[in-house]
């Protein structure tokens, strides 16, 4: 009777004591007022061992004086609580500010152990699971005639002795209670639950801020990264049962609570399945959860009838392990937060130049209506018959090339050797055929640029083609993929289904070069000749052939409009249509230079400044009419 009313004192004492503990970290231990990038560069500069986890950042324990032994610190990047996984050291944000700003020194000393005395456990959890379990008896224990009744007596699945005894639990015959501990880091004993029968009822010591949770894993279990997460402990015995999962883990609190003081002992998992009810509160309780867990990382079973919680689809005989398998992400590599893209928004913002992208250093004007070449986008390049779209293509994409754009041309009209003869006169400004006894020293210029060509002419496949692309893109890193033209890959001689709508071929071809150019952050220009030319107007987005499809999707649409043979005093000049990165939009006269094959506009004396006045006229003309095409 003695032994027994010190072990209610000793637990009243320490739950007295946790309540508290838990009131002192809310209290002080809110939302961390720094992002984690900043976060992590505090810590960096105390201790260049920095990882990075789902939920927490990890370092060397700044407090351990126990150097032989290295431990771990977990630094919650969300709140700052600090976790010591050898020390046991645990506290806020300020406490841990205040032990880096200590120095260890003799005049600090006693104000260093001061803050280690308040930031550890004053109780040993060790001695209390002692003194809870002095009076009952391991399960492994147990007679099987005794072990037959206690699984009866909790109306427990059919598990075998050997199985359950992993879990470490006791059982007090007196009481008819089961106790089965919750172990934290470094496999620490850091609380238990009670389960009992009359009246049936689950608790867990302590109430709050518990750091660990009951964890089952099969013996040679090989994949202990992926753990399927229950609320109930009955839900773990079921799965247990029917050996659904090789590693499970009950939470302290069922769905009332996750403490994120847990979070630290969750850091190894990298695939959580969240299995909780086919009720609306599961439903909810399971996304709060995962937000805390880090989404990236979970998969839930979908809250359906054919899909209950596992007690009650163990009992319906279902197929668990079915139910595991089709078990959804519940973030998706297509959708972000907010919080995702604070830090990335954070530094466009510092490096704005960067951001919009690399500048051409032959057509300035385009950086001014352009801002820059930027990866992920996708250009539309179209202009009557004649004009020199591929011409001008040589030339823009030759400038990006020569700042280490690296560069993939495929070149379907013209062949590779042509296109590279123009691009070498376009890069050396001189007649090639002029200056034959310096085509060596150009060829070596021009052959260190990171300009790749692909093979292909005439007719090809888009499947071939988008092969070659993916390929060239992962060996060689291409950042820029130019294809002149889209019309050539809109069926082959051989290919069955020829009398398929050839609008429909090319939506298909422009929605994956524009899912190419997000997918692996690369840069596409395609050029498409328009649907019809006319020789009375101007071209604008929609002669763009095929559907509405090619100018909706691209980011960038250039049109080259040639007024030469409409009016005396006709020009030829760029019109940036359409740009979805500022809005700005504008022409670029054309002046083609036939002795370096070069659209470079001329910008010396009177000539700047007739261009300039000449780009002014007709930039209002063409603001009015993007404007009716908007």
């Amino acid at each position: 009777m003695l032994k027994l009313l010190r072990t209610c004192t000793r637990k009243r004492q320490y739950i007295k004591y946790y309540n508290k503990q838990h009131l002192h970290i809310n209290s002080g231990n809110s939302l961390l007022h720094m992002s984690v990038s900043q976060l992590k560069h505090f810590l960096k500069q105390q201790c260049s061992n920095i990882i990075e986890g789902y939920t927490c950042i990890i370092t060397d324990c700044l407090i351990c004086s126990n150097v032989k032994k290295k431990s771990k610190l977990y630094v919650n990047k969300t709140t700052g609580l600090f976790m010591c996984d050898k020390c046991k050291s645990m506290g806020s944000w300020d406490l841990l500010e205040k032990f880096v700003s200590i120095q260890k020194s003799d005049e600090k000393l006693d104000e260093f152990n001061m803050l280690k005395n308040r930031c550890r456990m004053k109780e040993n959890f060790q001695q209390i699971w002692k003194d809870v379990t002095n009076d009952c008896q391991s399960i492994k224990y147990l007679s099987a005639e005794e072990y037959k009744t206690v699984l009866d007596n909790f109306s427990f699945p059919h598990i075998s002795q050997e199985v359950l005894s992993q879990l470490n639990c006791f059982y007090n015959k007196t009481r008819n209670v089961l106790y089965f501990p919750l172990v934290g880091l470094n496999n620490s004993i850091v609380g238990y639950k009670s389960f009992s029968t009359n009246p049936q009822n689950e608790e867990t010591f302590p109430a709050f801020g518990v750091s660990g949770c009951i964890e089952y894993k099969q013996y040679h279990s090989k994949n202990d990264n992926s753990a399927v997460v229950v609320g109930m402990l009955d839900d773990m015995l079921a799965l247990i049962s029917k050996k659904s999962a090789n590693l499970i883990i009950c939470l302290p609190y069922n769905l009332r609570n996750l403490p994120q003081q847990l979070l630290p002992y969750m850091e190894s998992f990298k695939k959580l399945i969240l299995w909780f009810g086919n009720d609306e509160i599961s439903w909810y309780t399971a996304k709060q959860f995962a937000k805390k867990f880090n989404e990236k990382r979970c998969y839930f079973i979908r809250p359906t009838d054919s899909q209950p919680r596992p007690k009650l689809a163990a009992e319906m005989n279902y197929n668990l392990n079915h139910i595991l398998e089709n078990a959804q992400p519940l973030w998706h590599k297509s959708i972000i937060t907010f919080q995702d893209l604070k830090e990335e928004i954070l530094s466009d913002l510092q490096n704005n130049d960067k951001v919009q992208g690399v500048k051409w250093k032959r057509y300035p004007i385009l950086n001014r209506i352009l801002k820059g070449h930027r990866r992920g986008e996708f250009t539309v390049l179209t202009g009557p018959t004649g004009c020199g779209k591929t011409t001008f293509m040589s030339e823009y994409s030759l400038d990006l090339a020569m700042q280490g754009v690296n560069t993939l041309w495929g070149s379907f009209e013209i062949r590779n050797a042509r296109l590279a003869r123009t691009m070498l006169q376009q890069m050396a400004g001189v007649p090639l055929d002029q200056n034959l006894e310096n085509f060596d020293s150009y060829a070596n210029e021009f052959g260190k640029l990171p300009i790749y060509f692909m093979t292909f002419h005439g007719q090809q496949n888009i499947k071939v083609v988008m092969d070659a692309v993916e390929h060239a893109t992962y060996i060689h890193d291409i950042a820029h993929v130019v294809i002149d033209n889209v019309q050539f890959m809109m069926g082959t001689s051989n290919d069955l289904n020829k009398y398929v709508d050839r609008f429909w071929k090319q939506d298909e071809i422009i929605a994956k070069f524009r899912n190419f150019a997000t997918m692996y952050n690369c840069h596409v220009t395609i050029i498409i000749h328009p649907r019809k030319e006319r020789s009375d107007g101007e071209l604008t987005t929609s002669s763009i052939f095929g559907s509405a499809k090619a100018s909706q999707e691209a980011d960038n649409v250039l049109i080259i409009q040639d007024n030469r043979l409409s009016s005396l005093r006709g020009k030829k000049y760029l019109q940036i249509a359409k740009n979805r990165y500022s809005g700005d939009l504008g022409i670029m006269i054309l002046d083609f230079d036939r002795l370096k094959l070069s659209y470079t506009s001329r910008l010396k004396g009177k000539e700047k400044s007739n261009d300039k006045s000449d780009e002014k006229s007709n930039e209002k003309s063409n603001e009015k009419s993007n404007k009716k095409i908007r």
